[in-house]
């Protein structure tokens, strides 16, 4: 097993799993009946709450203090305790708050005895706000009218912001909730209503719910609203469906309400169990301060992860809804282990799984190993960074941790692949059971039933132990390089494993790091990438160092091999220089295709990246990249942008920009004439408009003169009541149209934008008008961005970006924020997270040191008092860092490659 530094395993047991300290172990909430009344100022979007929490509760310990969670909330003074057994009060003593570590005590006269049950009553109100757990967000709806919708988002630690609560996660308790509202509005919550009264002010009415199953506070959710809602179809043995959205785009959620009821029906089959409630209401949210919520009874999604539009949305768009309905709804399943610690495994396994109901919903797609393989291009960039931490510490932060999740995902693959998938299936389905009947579970305890029904399957060699392999890959940071040298004359090949870092010259660890990894490998004439079974392993000992594994007769001295088939483990390979050369011909020869996609996507990325690192030569990256030319893959095509879109970025401030656009103009002609110089270039099957999608892309991004000339021509016909152009393509035609265009052509797509109801379109507008040239275009984006009150904070953060990644507008957007931060932060509630999300677009171009410490000063002057940003601030720090070390250490290197590629006399390459 892989051993953590001392300090790792110091934080890993320090660390709570939740909850209000060690006082809070005195006692047990046995149920909440919580009360709740909101007001709402619809022209201002903010709004008050008021309530009264009965929390009865058990003495595990003898004492005289209530320590309950408590964050920014109002208590009343009448807070009283009563003896169950004997109906007498508890009189208080006095009552403290300590607002740094959010924390309500309670002191009483008397002792509360061992075993005894009282019953604590406490009033309090609040605000709603973005940050807190109660969120108040708003739209205009159809007659031009402002809306609200007040919606919790208690996850993952903001239950105390709602009502004075026990939030350790490990105490569960049920619930009865009631909920005090404006006629005329819905309320919902997880489960059904109970009955409606009337309160006793005239125009509101209270709302009551059925008990909850013992759950933790976090897993409570409620909304208030005046959406209209969809009732689904009765699904066979399944929980009642029905789906609240803003009556105004109810159609575009046709599609994602037809697949929920299968994609349900699917996982009722897979998990081997029925759904855990009687019903499901989806809410679907117009703004919302963090991403969707599966909770037990109720989800919520942000309209763009939801609403599909057949004539103005685009295939991933599609692809995307049902993606992320079937995450929720796989979640469900687990979502009733309440451990925090685990939070990254079962999502996780959530995302794993999720891709199979996607293949039985649209089996056309093939969705489930290509959204695998896309998502392992991103995993691996960021987990190559020397900030990476191990997925075992994930819940540290008590935050999602999206790059933990995607990881553990690919690592559910790679053990899929190993054991098969029927000792896969069964090892899921007996680790629910047991869950279910309350075992104590955690890591280890899933990593032993996936053994155990691996022994009984006799599907993974003896000596290899799940626990091994895969506390190899969770308890410590980043992810191996397989270095694969051959010997020629003795037909040997050397395998051995060392950690990557993008940045190798920032070494986090002195130690020695491995990992037990399989390995899959073809070569010339045996080229058989259907199976991933590992012909061998490299293995890991402890603290030792990874001894490297001789093969002997792998391939012929003139014939290529390639290492980690359909790219089924999430690490980097690469080759001693005659092998780069012998599959750089094959993939320039005629049968290139002999070589599975997906393992062409991995040649792609790693070689680029490893130049980036300074593994290999950028002359023979950027060889490789002509290769590109013969390639009709989309997949391969994506591995490739997502490093050139980074190496455009950093180089369109420095001499070499012209050059590198002459060598990829030069790469890109071919394919686009090939795709494009057609008569009715949409008339393709998916594959070939996704590749039409990143090759237009590259072309325009390189200033390509024939893609400039098929954008304007296919925006020349553009009007506000005609649109021809194809869906797919309309981000990369607008947004180059409006680099060369005029004010008319700017105030066209506005006017398309400010008519639009279909999310995805919206966005693709506003992403395209921030490719203006003018200084007044960018400038009236940003205000749009942060000035509307009712702008969703994913399309401010995407406006923001689209400004920054222009080159006439990154210090525009980096003024703009500077100059408005104490507003922005208003506007923002102080989220951290949002906040931080801004600042890393802009650290994302910084290539200087003298900018690097111009936003390491502001954020240490304005940003500096926003909770828990010291974490963030290092993170976004790093990415600065790297880019310039990379210009330290490789640029030199990129410049020499290009110029001997392309032959260039430009002043750069002569001198």
């Amino acid at each position: 097993m892989i051993m953590l530094p001392w300090y790792l395993i110091v934080l890993h047991l320090c660390l709570p799993i939740g909850g209000t300290g060690a006082a809070a172990s005195n006692l047990r909430p046995l149920h909440y009946n919580l009360s709740l009344l909101t007001e709402v100022e619809p022209l201002k979007l903010s709004g008050n709450f008021s309530g009264e929490v009965i929390i009865r509760l058990r003495v595990w310990r003898e004492t005289r203090t209530i320590i309950l969670s408590n964050n920014g909330l109002q208590v009343g003074e009448n807070v009283f305790l009563v003896r169950r057994n004997t109906g007498g009060r508890v009189t208080v003593r006095k009552m403290w708050q300590a607002s740094s570590v959010h924390q309500l005590g309670i002191v009483f006269n008397s002792m509360l005895w061992l075993g005894e049950e009282y019953t604590l009553v406490v009033q309090f109100s609040g605000q709603l706000s973005r940050a807190s757990g109660y969120f108040v967000g708003g739209y205009m709806d159809s007659r031009h009218h402002p809306q609200w919708i007040a919606v919790t988002q208690l996850a993952p630690n903001l239950a105390n912001t709602v009502f004075p609560c026990f939030e350790n996660r490990t105490f569960l308790a049920p619930f009865i909730l009631n909920l005090a509202h404006p006629r005329g509005t819905n309320a919902v919550s997880n489960m059904r209503v109970l009955k409606t009264s009337d309160h006793e002010k005239d125009d509101y009415i209270w709302t009551t719910f059925q008990q909850t199953p013992a759950m933790s506070v976090q897993k409570l959710a409620f909304s208030i609203n005046r959406f209209t809602n969809r009732t689904s179809a009765e699904i066979p043995k399944g929980p009642a469906l029905t789906t609240w959205l803003r009556p105004k785009i109810a159609d575009q959620g046709d599609y994602a309400i037809s697949i929920t009821s299968q994609i349900i029906v699917f996982f009722i089959s897979l998990f081997g169990k029925p759904y855990p409630a009687m019903k499901i209401d989806q809410l679907v949210l117009p703004d919302t301060a963090y991403q969707s919520h599966e909770h037990l009874g109720l989800v919520s999604y942000p309209e763009a992860a939801f609403l599909y539009s057949a004539q103005r949305s685009s295939t991933r768009a599609k692809q995307q809804v049902a993606s992320h309905v079937a995450h929720e709804f796989a979640h469900h399943w687990l979502s009733d282990l309440e451990n925090a610690a685990l939070y990254w495994l079962h999502n996780g396994l959530s995302d794993y799984v999720s891709g199979f109901a996607v293949d039985n919903v649209e089996p056309a797609w093939r969705f489930h190993e290509l959204s695998m393989v896309r998502q392992a291009l991103g995993v691996l960039v960021e987990d190559s960074k020397g900030s990476a931490h191990p997925m075992s510490l994930a819940y540290a932060s008590m935050s999602s941790d999206t790059q933990a999740n995607q990881k553990s995902a690919l690592l559910f693959r790679m053990l899929h692949s190993l054991i098969g998938t029927q000792a896969f299936v069964d090892a899921l389905r007996l680790y629910l059971q047991r869950s279910h009947k309350g075992s104590s579970f955690h890591q280890a305890f899933l990593w032993h039933t996936l053994q155990e029904e691996s022994d009984n399957q006799m599907s993974l060699r003896q000596d290899i132990k799940v626990s091994q392999l895969m506390d190899s890959w969770t308890m410590q940071p980043g992810y191996p390089l397989i270095r694969v040298v051959r010997n020629y004359d003795t037909n040997e090949v050397t395998v051995s494993q060392e950690r990557f870092l993008r940045n190798p010259g920032k070494l986090m660890q002195k130690r020695q790091q491995c990992w037990w990894v399989p390995l899959t490998f073809a070569t010339a004439g045996i080229d058989s990438f259907v199976s991933t079974l590992p012909s061998e392993w490299l293995t890991c000992q402890g603290r030792q160092s990874a001894s490297p594994l001789i093969l002997n007769e792998v391939a012929q001295p003139d014939k290529w091999v390639v290492f980690n088939l359909r790219l089924a483990t999430p690490c980097r390979v690469t080759y001693d220089e005659r092998n780069w050369q012998l599959i750089g011909n094959a993939l320039s020869g005629t049968n290139a295709n002999s070589i599975d996609r997906f393992t062409r996507a991995q040649l792609i990325s790693d070689v680029l990246n490893l130049a980036g690192a300074g593994v290999v030569t950028y002359d023979l990256a950027l060889n490789f990249l002509r290769h590109l030319r013969n390639e009709d893959e989309f997949i391969v095509w994506q591995a490739a942008d997502k490093y050139l879109e980074w190496l455009h970025r950093t180089l369109r401030q420095t001499t070499i920009i012209s050059t590198f656009k002459g060598f990829m103009k030069d790469l890109m002609q071919t394919k686009f004439d090939e795709l494009f110089k057609r008569d009715d270039p949409a008339a393709k099957n998916g594959n070939i408009t996704e590749l039409m999608v990143i090759v237009l892309q590259l072309s325009c991004r390189t200033d390509l003169e024939s893609c400039a000339e098929f954008a304007l021509k296919e925006f020349a016909s553009l009007t506000l009541e005609t649109n021809r152009i194809p869906v797919d393509l309309s981000e990369t035609i607008y947004c180059t149209a409006i680099q060369f265009g005029t004010e008319a052509d700017w105030t066209l797509l506005r006017r398309l934008y400010t008519r639009s109801n279909v999310s995805e379109e919206r966005r693709i507008l506003l992403s395209a008008m921030a490719c203006s040239r003018e200084n007044w275009a960018l400038e009236k984006l940003l205000n749009l961005a942060f000035a509307g009150r009712y702008m969703p904070k994913n399309d401010v953060l995407l406006i923001f970006s689209a400004v920054a990644q222009n080159p006439l507008g990154y210090n525009l957007a980096k003024k703009y924020l500077v100059d408005n931060i104490k507003a922005i932060i208003k506007l923002y509630g102080s989220n951290t997270n949002e906040l931080a999300q801004l600042v890393t677009v802009l650290m994302k171009e910084v290539t200087t040191e003298e900018e690097l410490n111009a936003l390491r000063m502001f954020m240490r002057t304005d940003l500096q008092n926003l909770p828990g940003f010291e974490t963030a601030f290092r993170r976004i720090l790093e990415l600065g860092e790297d880019n310039i070390a990379w210009h330290t250490r490789q640029y030199h290197n990129l410049l020499a490659a290009v110029c001997n590629i392309t032959g260039s006399i430009e002043p750069q390459c002569i001198y």
